[in-house]
């Protein structure tokens, strides 16, 4: 048993090792075509479907808007679900029902969460492919996801802390308020940034509640192509005659996006685990 479990330990490093070898070819390829090619203005000028020299500035701005106003919307439902689930009385074969219900749900593929929002808001409201509809289809597929790493930032509390300020005549609103949330607050702005850049690459659920253009100016029921799409539709049916380049230029802007959130949520999550380990602090 002990030399199976140490070959698979091998196993799993030697695959983390070609996974991130891999990864990392990925994108140093990338950066190295991107930034032959790059010129700054691409990150205002508009799109050009058949000429060279266009931009990624409405697909920019659709990208971080779409994205912002999701974890927005997703953020305070999901966690407010995590603290049903974790806090309420429910019976334990619900609560378990549910936990596994959320968790599947982020098994589900984004395009099948796509053709269902095109279904409801696009076929049944008359919604347009536009921002509007786009964000919504996000929020929807993010919400499980902050259901799931809500519930374990939470888990990791000690119980001990609850029943102490149970104890001290706090109710249980008030425990979850003051004791709970600010003691997995660290943990839950560490994943903040993983959700980001999963939304900010989402592409097929987008194709379908989004749209593959840009409007005249931006609005709400504009369509919203963001850049992940931008960068599959240049890839695969592109016209223009620097689509190679264009389509290196949108990668690097996706991956600067990307790590920008991965980083700064890493940042800030250190900097308030600090704070509360700190004198004073009252951390874990």
């Amino acid at each position: 048993m002990m030399k199976s479990g140490k070959h698979l330990q091998r196993l799993a490093s030697v695959a983390t090792l070609a996974a991130m070898v891999t990864l990392l070819w990925v994108i140093i390829a990338l950066c190295r075509e991107g930034l032959m090619h790059w010129h700054w203005w691409v990150l205002w000028r508009r799109p050009r479907e058949l000429k060279a020299g266009g931009g990624l500035g409405p697909e920019l701005i659709n990208t971080l808007s779409m994205v912002a106003l999701a974890e927005c919307l997703s953020l305070p439902l999901g966690l407010a679900t995590a603290i049903w689930l974790g806090e309420a009385k429910l019976p334990r074969r619900v609560r378990e029902g549910l936990d596994g219900f959320f968790i599947s749900f982020q098994s589900i593929p984004a395009i099948v969460v796509g053709l269902v929002a095109f279904e409801v808001l696009v076929g049944y409201f008359h919604w347009p492919l536009s921002v509007a509809t786009g964000t919504l289809a996000l929020t929807v597929l993010n919400v499980p996801q902050v259901v799931v790493f809500s519930r374990q930032a939470m888990a990791a509390v000690p119980d001990a802390w609850r029943e102490g300020s149970l104890a001290l005549g706090a109710t249980a609103l008030e425990t979850v308020w003051r004791m709970v949330l600010p003691a997995s607050l660290f943990a839950l702005v560490d994943q903040l940034g993983l959700s980001f850049a999963r939304l900010a690459g989402e592409s097929a659920l987008l194709i379908f509640t989004a749209g593959l253009n840009v409007g005249p100016h931006w609005g709400w029921f504009q369509p919203g192509e963001t850049l992940a799409v931008h960068l599959w539709q240049v890839r695969t049916e592109g016209l223009m005659p620097d689509r190679a380049a264009l389509a290196a230029e949108t990668g690097i802007v996706l991956l600067a996006i990307t790590a920008l959130a991965i980083f700064g949520s890493k940042v800030w999550s250190l900097r308030l685990k600090a704070y509360q380990s700190g004198p004073g602090g009252g951390g874990p």
